[in-house]
């Protein structure tokens, strides 16, 4: 009897006095817009997210272990007892951090090194996704040290790949401390990198560990290990069993410390904006309401007749429901594809006109990621709006009189 019913409330809709007649086609579009509206919404806060995630994951590891003096401990018996505490962890890599001065063709410019071990960084980070032009390989022997740099730092400082450029380091003087002495380093441009967030493109250089501590004059003195676990999303567990077992002379941050701001932002607005955007699904769910109103009054000599056949109330009012939630499924079907053809639109002018700045959001493009729990929301959110709408017209032609339907014909 349901498959009945389904097929009856299938038949009536997709004809020219519901589907295709009247305000059926206005209220469909309505419905369309909202669905597309909240698919590409939703996909560019999460792509938001996740492309946060990945850069701080990519180019500053799960994890980070940094001693509040620099380190000259033994790196791999501190690897060891992090193994020991945290057995998901894969590998781990010594860095520094160095403030400098770059200068090149009669430009300067504030500037990181961010010093690494040439021989495990492949293994803790991931440069190589990140290339725009050259190579991340720092490991190519070469009088001059290698250096990858961020692709807003290139173009400020008018730099390509092969290119040579210094760098002004300043360095305390070892009898007077408030005085500083300037050492100059040289290195290579190996790779241009899109290391995904504006203020690391536009400041980062990433050498070799060893060249670092040179140019700096810190002998073998590093700021401490950036960890890679097994999962990044476990990474901050990780830092808070690692910050009880090493204690108070460690400071522990994983990837998501660095902008816990932006982060919690994003989380706090996703419902927010979810509940705007789903004002436009509701809308035009009540417009689908209206127009099965009308369809109610159109139908009464079809209900009459299907009341006449044996049919009862029940069932009246099944059919339609049925026909909202058909109207429902349409909508998120072809909503879906609009959505996705706006999620396309969007990335393609972002790459083109720069729609994001990054001095406002961090980072200037976005890779728009529909997530599976936010397209479950919106088809949930959806039919559920669309059955509530479509009651009050069931409950409407349930009351019909089957004498009263024929005498109106």
């Amino acid at each position: 009897m349901n498959k009945s019913l389904a097929w009856i409330a299938w038949r009536l809709l997709i004809s020219r006095k519901t589907l295709f007649g009247g305000s059926a086609p206005l209220s469909m579009l309505g419905l369309i817009l909202g669905v597309a509206a909240l698919v590409a919404s939703m996909a560019v806060m999460s792509g938001f997210e996740s492309t946060l995630k990945h850069a701080m994951a990519d180019v500053s590891g799960h994890a980070q272990v940094v001693k509040r003096s620099r380190f000259v401990d033994d790196w791999k018996e501190l690897e060891d007892r992090i193994k020991v505490a945290e057995p998901t962890l894969e590998s781990s890599t010594r860095f520094v951090f160095i403030e400098a001065v770059l200068a090149h063709s009669g430009k300067i410019s504030g500037v990181l090194i961010q010093g690494v071990d040439k021989d495990r960084v492949n293994r803790v980070l991931n440069f190589k996704s990140r290339i725009v032009s050259g190579t991340d390989n720092l490991q190519v022997e070469s009088e001059t040290p290698l250096a990858l740099i961020g692709k807003g730092l290139a173009n400020k400082m008018g730099l390509k790949v092969g290119d040579h450029f210094r760098v002004v380091v300043p360095v305390a003087d070892a009898v007077d401390p408030s005085k500083f002495q300037r050492r100059l380093g040289e290195f290579k441009v190996q790779g241009i990198l899109d290391l995904g967030k504006y203020d690391w493109n536009e400041r980062f250089i990433i050498s070799d560990l060893k060249a670092s501590q040179t140019i700096a004059d810190i002998g073998d003195r590093y700021s401490g290990l950036i960890l890679k676990f097994q999962d990044v999303d476990y990474a901050r567990t990780a830092a808070f069993n690692l910050s009880a077992v090493l204690g108070t002379p460690y400071w522990i941050r994983d990837w998501r410390d660095a902008n816990e701001n932006l982060f919690e932002a994003v989380s706090v607005e996703r419902p927010g904006i979810f509940m705007v955007v789903l004002v436009i699904t509701f809308v035009a769910a009540f417009n689908v309401s209206s127009t099965l109103f009308v369809n109610v009054v159109r139908r009464y000599k079809d209900i009459a007749i299907l009341k006449t056949v044996g049919l009862s109330r029940k069932d009246i009012i099944k059919i339609f429901a049925l026909q909202g939630l058909f109207m429902g499924v349409i909508g998120i079907v072809f909503g879906f594809v609009l959505g996705l053809i706006l999620c396309v639109a969007f990335s393609f002018a972002q790459s083109r006109l720069g729609l994001i700045s990054g001095e406002v959001y961090r980072i200037d493009s976005i890779e728009v990621n529909v997530r599976l729990i936010d397209s479950i929301a919106i088809m949930i959110a959806t039919l559920l709006i669309c059955f509530i709408a479509t009651l009050a017209p069931a409950r409407r032609g349930g009351k019909l009189n089957p004498v009263e339907g024929l005498r109106n014909e």
